[in-house]
């Protein structure tokens, strides 16, 4: 296989690194992989590259990039807030992309912020065909909350017991404080991580993708088991959309957030070769899509 690092972008602050088929020409689909959090364009354990070779061998082009001011990229002069900045750098990406191997239809794969990133760029241009996203956004049920406490009782009842009982002690302590101090600290209120979008607004967006023809492929790992516990969670969670009749949804247990174990990276790369042999399947020979939405 070729792979080539270069810069490019509008200021040619962003880097990548191009994985070309050996000796053949590229597939209609390339795929496009970004950061996990602020972890470089190898991705963690060096997922990223790894996938980029696997796909390599089955004919996939593959371009893995750094976002503005992570990575080996820079920030342009002026960079617009983070998500919407996403956007424009996967857009850019897919650009060059198509220059310089001659396609036009793209899968977006990412990883936790990557995921919710590949979800807005899906949105925003209609060359993207299929999005791969591993633990992304999840939407609890009443199951999932029951899952998730009577799991923890059944492993460790002594244990789980005396920390519910330390923690409902400590928000006491700080809601006697914030009484008798008459005020609220901003961190008290807000954690600063990224919020996920109403339910509504998410199921929406989803079955906006869906209804354009784009391949959607959920996969939650066991490590966000809080938020997301069992396979029909999605299905549940969101019963009043008929995209769960059209996406795919797999739930792994065994696996963990970051694929740290060559056993979770073995079993998400062949999960992600096969996903993507069927949405190519559906890309036709020559599209006709258009750029930004």
């Amino acid at each position: 296989m070729n792979e080539v690092s270069f810069k490019f972008g509008s200021q040619q602050h962003l880097s990548a690194t191009l994985t070309l088929p050996p000796g053949e020409q590229p597939a209609r689909m390339g795929v496009v992989l970004l950061n996990v959090g602020i972890i470089h364009r190898i991705g963690p354990h060096r997922f990223n590259a790894k996938l980029a070779r696997a796909l390599a061998r089955e004919g996939l082009a593959t371009l893995r990039m750094d976002l503005s001011g992570q990575g080996d990229s820079g920030a342009p002069d002026e960079a617009l807030p983070y998500e919407q900045q996403a956007v424009v750098d996967l857009q850019a990406a897919m650009d060059h992309f198509q220059r310089i191997c001659n396609i036009d239809t793209f899968a977006i794969a990412g990883m936790c912020s990557g995921a919710c990133n590949g979800l807005a760029a899906a949105l925003a241009d209609k060359r993207v065909g299929a999005l791969w996203m591993l633990d992304g956004d999840a939407y609890p049920t009443a199951r999932t909350r029951w899952n998730r406490y009577t799991g923890r009782l059944r492993e460790a009842p002594l244990r789980t017991l005396k920390a519910w009982t330390r923690k409902l002690v400590e928000r006491t302590a700080r809601a006697i404080k914030n009484v008798a101090n008459r005020s609220t600290t901003t961190h008290e209120l807000w954690d600063f991580d990224r919020r996920a979008p109403p339910r509504e607004v998410f199921g929406r967006d989803v079955q906006t993708l869906v209804d354009r023809g784009v391949a959607v492929c959920f996969v939650y790992s066991g490590s966000i088991h809080w938020t997301f516990n069992y396979q029909e969670q999605l299905r549940e969670a969101f019963s009043e959309f008929n995209f769960v009749d059209r996406v795919q949804c797999e739930y792994l247990p065994q696996a963990d957030h970051t694929a740290t174990t060559l056993a979770t990276q073995e079993r998400l790369i062949r999960s992600i070769v096969d996903w993507l042999h069927g949405a190519l399947a559906c890309v036709p020979s020559t599209t006709t899509r258009s750029n930004a939405s």
